[in-house]
Formats: C-alpha cells, structure tokens, sequence
C-alpha cells in the first residue's frame, strides 16, 4: 500500500511538473483569436455596437498592427558570406 501511494504522488508531482513547463512558454494568438478576443472587448464596452461594427473595426486595428513583408524583409546577406 505504502508503495502504492509513493508511485502515485511522484507520478502526480511529474503530471503537475510537466504542465507547469509547458505553460510556461506562451504562443502567439492566430489572428482569428485576436479578432474574436477583440470583438468581444468592443462589443463588451459598447452595447451599441453592432456585429458588423465591430468586425470592421478590430479587422482595421489587426491589419494596422500586422508589419508588411515588404518591412520584415532584408535587403542584403546578413552574415556577410553572401555572392
């Protein structure tokens, strides 16, 4: 019985363990939970806010805040070992 119990509160401490790690590390939103998160903030500080409305305007503010390839890109080798 003794055993029993030690084997099941390590297993429990590796369980709990493993979740603390993997929640440490924090994923970017996709951009459909951006807008869903957004809307629901507009819609919540508004109630006369239309759908609609709030669609166009969290659409607006992810589009402002997602950087253009053109921006990202770079321009020369960055190491130095290109031709």
């Amino acid at each position: 019985m003794n055993r029993w119990l030690r084997m099941f509160v390590a297993s429990g401490a590796v369980f709990v363990s493993a979740q603390a790690f993997g929640n440490s590390i924090s994923h970017p939103l996709s951009p459909k939970h951006q807008l869903i998160a957004c809307m629901t903030k507009q819609m919540s500080a508004s109630k006369t806010i239309s759908y609609n409305e709030a669609t166009k305007v969290c659409k607006a503010q992810l589009k402002a805040q997602t950087p253009t390839l053109a921006s990202t890109a770079v321009s020369g080798p960055v190491s130095g070992l290109g031709r």
